[in-house]
């Protein structure tokens, strides 16, 4: 199942959010008001809610990236397990020169003996 990380309007939503939210507000309210900085406002609003969602959004990336390892793993695995008790299809997961080494070794001891520089 994909994690989908919350939008910036679900995140608002949560306690921390809300919180950020009211001290974003605040301190851009503060510096209007009393220091008289619309820009030191900003700077504060922006470190104080997009940085936090930058975060966020950059750990459920990397989050969502190493589920996938792992998932790529446990199926490899799977595979591997299913090869050495014998219950793996047969055929169709050897590789190509698996098959024709078996082929190979078929016709040589069919036909002859003799294996020529060109089927080894």
């Amino acid at each position: 199942m994909a994690y989908d990380p919350l939008s910036p309007a679900e995140a608002l939503r949560t306690p921390a959010g809300a919180i950020l939210a009211a001290s974003s507000l605040l301190a851009f309210g503060y510096s209007l008001v009393f220091v008289g900085r619309a820009l030191l406002g900003l700077l504060v609003v922006a470190v104080l809610s997009v940085g936090p969602y930058l975060w966020y959004r950059v750990f459920a990336a990397v989050d969502a990236v190493a589920d996938g390892v792992q998932r790529l793993a446990a199926a490899r695995e799977r595979e591997v397990a299913a090869d050495r008790s014998g219950t793996g299809r047969s055929g169709t997961d050897r590789t190509g020169t698996d098959r024709d080494d078996a082929r190979r070794e078929s016709t040589a001891t069919s036909t002859t003996e003799r294996v020529t520089d060109r089927e080894r």
